[in-house]
């Protein structure tokens, strides 16, 4: 048992990587994010938990928004924390 799923996980790191070689040309940016609030709710699969995270956005044009999103991690990663700052890829012509 313990070495299909350490297979699986293998398989799905192992596809996660190939699928963030693959690039492609760079028609996104990234965006400045900061976490504004963030909780674990109570469904989730087994070893995984579910955040809701609200976060303030800043694209590379200085335009800012909020969002809120939810997010499904392994048990293992942190959950994001208020105040929380990041980089993620966006695409600021999509965001309108």
């Amino acid at each position: 048992m313990k070495s299909s799923v350490l297979a699986l996980m293998l398989l799905l790191t192992m596809t996660g990587f190939a699928e963030a070689r693959k690039g492609g040309p760079r028609d996104t940016r990234t965006c400045r994010a900061e976490v504004l609030h963030s909780e674990e709710l109570p469904i989730a699969p087994p070893f995984y938990h579910t955040i809701k995270a609200t976060m303030l956005v800043t694209a590379s044009d200085a335009r800012r928004f909020e969002t809120t999103i939810y997010e499904v991690i392994p048990w293992q990663v942190p959950p994001p924390r208020r105040g929380q700052r990041v980089r993620v890829r966006c695409d600021p012509p999509a965001l309108n």
